[in-house]
């Protein structure tokens, strides 16, 4: 046994045994899915593991969903003050919790935690989260779409004792199962079981071998760490103010628009983010309550900031958030908020992650660990009934977890890349599906022209199609929740275009079982399906899936980053080659013509000319770009800052567009578009009118310098580098 209690902690045991925390974090997430029957979390790894200081400080955090692993030590702080009497928290207990007024995200994602003790001294925490195939409530899923309070979304637990002594609380347990449809939900209650054992043991042999001091140590310093190197990382970026704003559409009841506005204040080594303006709660199920809120700000800065940092509560220390309450994204009770992951808690992350990128963008050091906002939104594509094992099933079509990744500065985003939250993503196969559910895929592939162009293509979304096929009871209902089909979320940087939005379609009325009997070929495409198309809301309510019925989605891509026309030609046919851009976007957007490089520089000079012809003065209202500093600043590949001869210029053609202190947006030309500007796929079957898409442009040559995705009357996007803040 090491014994560390009289000697400084040597740094290549620090590396050793936090390293060994990794791992058991990373082992307790391979427990808890090879007992798990739920294809959530084995098609999706739709969970979370950690381990936490005796205070529930996290520590470390296994490589799964980032935004439920955030919330664990919430979990723990409500079960200490649940079970504040002294000696309440003992050897062998364990505690689950679902509420997210109490720390979850949202109700499908049941947590489990456990003390760890050494003689008798509790020492740490183990956590377990998964998202449940049910939750009772008023539709299978987990999802109730027509929800106007959380007590209609089903189970709701605060922390409560499951495991006593080591020992199970069956009836806990049975009363569980007796609230949920699926009974795989016990099932997967026992995976996290088996999770924590597994976790505990293995911390417990850590102890034994190293030590109770060094473990303390060790968990001590991992923090500090982190808050060392990131508060030593923001003091090499700029200091700054940007302002984004994003949207969700449609809350379940009404097709509204809610807006989340974040602002980002970075000054020496803190970061602060406010979200003042942020829309007012929904009725429906989109909110999240302050645990989403901090989630999805702290998954934004480990992925833009912390590539080499752990990701633990060092980080929360260096990071304020702030938020007037009662909003979309900080709801108060008893709003409904069972859709907060895929709503609120993604689209907040949306926001924080443009903010940071414009921080990135602006310096040398960093530019290359910029990338634009990934797949903007995830869904939930929710099939119930009986299935064609005689059992009843709920479960959630996982395939959106292969959306497009944001595009690079140097490179294009992956395609079908992954959920940005999802450090581990995963797909379904679709054999496994089929063998489960009563379910006939007939196609699942890549969507051509779903990602945002630039001169780095964001990564590609996919689009699939199935029919019920085999259920004894004819009994299966569809329901579906998503965010992002009237306008997209994936938003482009420095000139790139945003990335596809969703859509949802039902095909009744079709022949296509009859058509396969006959041995022709299924669909392989949406345009190719037949019978009568019904573009669905993006929340829809559960509807009867008749046999030989076709339900269709696809999700969204990433964003793109630069003028995409200045994407090398080649690199535009080999796409329109492999499927990825169509040839009309090739033309349209990329300005490539085919196998004439001479005629594309001719077409891509008038598509210039022509966004210089559209252009108009911008009204700022109260946005501003400006600058402040010494010597030298480059932003991304659009701008050059030179603080010395008191100017802006364009990168690619020099033009000065005013002096730093000056607000460039008054200096640049503006261009609304249609939101089919970026692609086909981009909101056009729900089209009303609210969306555009706002370009702006170096007047010297055409040059995109920004792109966004804008309502009228909304809030500008802003920018301010330098440390004159106002």
């Amino acid at each position: 046994m090491v014994d560390l209690r009289n000697q400084e902690l040597d740094p290549a045991d620090f590396e050793v045994l936090y390293h060994r925390m990794l791992s058991i974090t990373e082992e307790m997430g391979i427990q808890y899915m090879r007992c798990s029957g739920s294809n959530v979390l084995i098609t999706g790894n739709d969970a979370a593991t950690t381990i936490m200081m005796d205070d529930g400080a996290l520590v470390s955090m296994g490589p799964y969903i980032v935004t439920q692993g955030n919330v664990l030590p919430l979990i723990v702080d409500s079960t200490q003050r649940a079970f504040a009497d002294p000696g309440a928290i003992r050897e062998g207990d364990a505690f689950i919790c679902n509420d997210p007024y109490l720390g979850a995200i949202h109700q499908p994602d049941f947590a489990t935690v456990a003390p760890v003790h050494h003689k008798g001294e509790l020492v740490a925490w183990m956590g377990v989260s998964g998202h449940q195939l049910d939750t009772g409530g008023m539709d299978p899923g987990g999802f109730s779409v027509g929800a106007v309070d959380v007590y209609q979304e089903g189970l709701r637990m605060p922390p409560v004792r499951i495991i006593e002594g080591h020992q199970v609380r069956e009836d806990i347990l049975a009363m569980i199962l007796n609230q949920v449809r699926d009974p795989l939900v016990a099932l997967d209650i026992r995976g996290q079981f088996a999770a924590l054992n597994a976790g505990r043991r293995r911390f417990v042999a850590l102890i034994e071998e190293w030590g109770v001091d060094a473990v303390k140590a060790v968990m001590n310093r991992s923090i500090s760490h982190a808050r060392e190197k990131l508060r030593a990382r923001l003091q090499e970026l700029p200091d700054g103010r940007w302002r984004e704003v994003q949207y969700i559409d449609h809350d379940g009841h009404e097709p509204l628009i809610f807006k989340i506005v974040c602002t980002l204040e970075k000054r020496g080594d803190e970061l602060s983010f406010d979200f003042s303006g942020t829309s007012a709660q929904a009725r429906g199920l989109i909110n999240c309550t302050y645990s989403g809120l901090q989630a999805a700000v702290l998954s934004a800065v480990y992925i833009n900031l912390c590539w080499d940092i752990p990701w633990n509560r060092g980080i929360l220390d260096c990071i304020r958030i702030s938020s007037p309450g009662a909003t979309v994204n900080d709801c108060e009770y008893p709003a409904p908020c069972a859709m907060a992951t895929i709503s609120g808690v993604i689209v907040t992350i949306d926001a924080a992650w443009r903010c940071l990128s414009h921080m990135l963008l602006a310096s040398e050091k960093y530019r290359e660990e910029t990338m634009a906002v990934w797949s903007g939104t995830s869904m939930a594509p929710i099939i119930s009934g009986t299935s064609q094992h005689g059992f009843p099933f709920a479960a959630t079509e996982m395939s959106h977890f292969g959306g497009g990744s944001g595009a690079r500065t140097y490179a294009d985003g992956v395609d079908t890349g992954g959920i940005v939250f999802n450090t581990t993503p995963n797909m379904p196969n679709i054999e496994d599906q089929e063998s489960e559910y009563p379910l006939l895929y007939l196609f699942r592939r890549h969507l051509t022209d779903s990602g945002g162009p630039g001169l780095f293509r964001g990564g590609m979304s996919g689009e699939l199609a199935y029919t019920v096929h085999g259920s004894p009871k004819d009994d299966v209902e569809g329901l579906f929740a998503g965010t992002g089909a009237e306008m997209p979320n994936a938003i482009g940087l420095a000139g790139g275009l945003p990335g596809s939005s969703i859509r949802a379609v039902q095909f009744t009325d079709s022949d296509i079982l009859a058509r396969m009997a006959a041995g022709k070929s299924a669909a392989n495409g949406l345009d190719a399906i037949p019978g009568h198309r019904e573009f669905l809301p993006c929340k829809h309510r559960r509807t009867p899936i008749i046999q030989g019925d076709v339900w269709y989605h696809n999700w969204q891509g990433g964003g793109g980053y630069g003028d995409p026309l200045l994407r090398n030609p080649a690199a535009v046919a080999a796409d329109v080659a492999r499927g990825c851009v169509s040839e009309q976007s090739a033309l349209n957007i990329y300005g490539v013509v085919p196998d004439d490089d001479q005629a594309t520089e001719r077409h891509r000079d008038a598509l210039r000319k022509e966004r210089l012809a559209q252009a108009v003065k911008p009204d700022p209202g109260d946005a501003r770009i400006t600058f402040a500093g010494n010597g030298k600043l480059r932003y991304g590949d659009v701008l050059r800052v030179d603080f010395d001869a008191d100017e802006v210029l364009c990168y690619h053609c020099g033009h000065r567009h005013c002096g730093p202190s000056e607000n460039l947006l008054e200096h640049l030309g503006e261009v609304l578009s249609p939101l089919t500007a970026a692609g086909p796929v981009r909101g056009e079957d729900y089209d009303s009118g609210r969306f555009h898409i706002r370009m702006l442009c170096c007047l010297g040559c055409g040059v995109l310098v920004d792109v966004q995705v804008a309502r009228l009357k909304a809030p500008r996007g802003y920018m301010q580098f330098g440390p004159n803040l106002g």
